[in-house]
């Protein structure tokens, strides 16, 4: 009750010693041990704890404590980023009691399998997971039971653009685990402001539920979640450019996942800290992060994670020269949001692509990859999509057609206060004025390269300079289109 968790750990292990062994009593003492341990991220503990306990419950065919027991192995599995097992382990305790009267167990198993799901991906999957969880919870009289479901149906729905009914499930999973459990309420806060975040562009409501959730966390001493929520903030701090709070939260995210060896969550401060090498221009140090990052995160079945490591990646690879390798790094990431069904990240990966193509000269694969994130963009709806589709078309319209997409993308990043894309996006109106308007064209460059180095990025800052001056630019990562479109050389 008072998630004093190393003290009840302390008096499970002293009551273990009076107990007799492989007793019932020894065995309720070993699970609740193992469940305090998961909570304190000790997932080895845990897992050796609830395994010892299998035996005891398979040769006394209970099958309902039996399927908890892998429920919660599978759990713990998860947490450590081998999603393969993990998934192996709720289906085996399904299989188990699926065909016995409705019960609470089943309903837990159907739920942490679609969350399971739907991170690596399966959407299908996760909905028919979380539908049967639902369903299950109803029939015994216990909704309450079934809010994971809830917020499972609202990140999927989010991810294919319905932002009414993402919104609609995510705030009733939040209401029912207020209602029962507190762990289950930071998994609803999380996904809540996921959807925030990453659907509707509200970074301010994202923040709330991120706060509230860390809260929640440290007091009930959920290691895990504390990971994840302290990454999620460094993200939100790397929209704002709030170095200090990206610096602050990658490390108290790396810290967490290191002291308590939950490496495949490392992928999370990883991808984070590769941004602030990014960000100093120290090329090595960010490509082997972000590549580390991509290799956890691959692991541990992060798709989303390991999109955004690649994106990270490709930016450093753009920026340092190496123009090939940012192009296969995003064939990578696209590959990764087909088999994901990740619109969004879509959208952003082929805008992306769009600016490289066009260094290349590549004009109709770039007016492809244009054409691709507009289309998808249209999909979803969400306000960092519609801001990249606008970008790409931009890179490959008329100057006409590319100043007013421009512009209008200018303007979305500013609703959105984003720093970094604001800056971009005066480099692209620059480049498309450069012919028909110098001046203009040099104020665009210049209002570029003092943003950047307010935001201490010397690098892009250097590169917006030599533009403002109408010169070449001294790096490749610089060579855009200097005209008012792909196919306007």
């Amino acid at each position: 009750a008072l998630y004093s968790n190393l003290e009840a750990l302390a008096h499970y292990d002293t009551a273990a010693t009076f107990a007799e062994p492989g007793g019932t009593s020894a065995q309720r003492i070993a699970e609740k041990r193992g469940d305090v341990a998961f909570r304190l991220g000790r997932l080895e503990l845990a897992i050796e704890a609830w395994e010892g306990c299998l035996a005891h419950h398979v040769e006394r065919d209970e099958r309902e404590q039996v399927a908890e027991l892998h429920r919660k192995i599978g759990s713990a599995l998860a947490h450590k980023g081998e999603r393969k097992l993990a998934i192996e382990h709720h289906q085996r305790g399904i299989n188990l009691v699926k065909d016995l009267p409705p019960s609470l167990a089943l309903v837990r198993l159907y739920e942490e399998a679609a969350w399971l799901y739907m991170q690596v991906g399966d959407n299908m999957l996760a909905i028919y997971a979380s539908e049967k969880a639902l369903r299950l919870a109803e029939s015994l009289g216990e909704v309450r039971a079934a809010g994971r479901a809830h917020g499972i149906f609202g990140r999927v729905f989010g991810r294919i653009g319905d932002k009414a009914k993402a919104r609609e499930n995510l705030e009733r999973a939040v209401e029912l685990a207020r209602d029962s459990d507190a762990g289950e309420t930071v998994l609803a806060l999380l996904a809540q402001g996921h959807n925030l975040e990453h659907s509707e562009g509200d970074y301010d409501g994202a923040k709330g539920c991120y706060v509230e959730a860390l809260e929640l966390a440290e007091k009930i001493g959920d290691l895990p979640g504390q990971i994840e929520l302290e990454a999620a903030l460094g993200e939100l701090a790397f929209h704002r450019c709030d170095w200090e709070e990206l610096r602050r939260a990658s490390d108290a995210s790396a810290e967490l996942a290191e002291r308590e060896g939950l490496v495949g969550k490392l992928c999370l401060a990883s991808a984070l800290r590769g941004r602030l090498r990014w960000r100093e221009g120290e090329w090595d140090a960010a490509e082997s992060l972000f590549a580390r990052a991509h290799e956890l995160a691959g692991r541990a079945g992060l798709s989303e994670v390991s999109v955004e490591a690649l994106m990270g990646l490709a930016d450093t690879l753009r920026d340092r020269g190496d123009l090939a390798g940012a192009e296969a790094t995003l064939e990578q990431a696209l590959a990764i949001c087909e088999r994901a069904g990740l619109i969004s990240q879509s959208v952003q990966a082929h805008a992306a692509m769009t600016q490289v193509l066009s260094v290349t000269e590549r004009v109709p694969s770039a007016r492809e990859a244009a054409e691709q994130a507009q289309t998808l963009a249209a999909q979803v709806h969400d306000p960092v999509s519609e801001a990249c589709a606008l970008e790409a078309r931009g890179l490959v319209a008329q100057p006409v057609d590319a100043l007013r997409a421009l512009g209008e993308a200018r303007a979305a990043w500013e609703r959105l206060d984003r720093p970094l894309d604001i800056a971009r996006c005066d480099v692209l109106l620059g480049r498309c004025l450069l012919d028909g308007d110098p001046s203009a064209a040099a104020e665009a460059f210049r209002r570029a390269g003092d943003r950047y180095a307010a935001l201490g990025v010397d690098h892009l800052a250097k590169g917006a300079e030599e533009h403002a001056g109408l010169s070449r630019p001294s790096s490749p990562a610089q060579a855009l289109p200097l005209r008012g479109g792909a196919d306007a050389r």
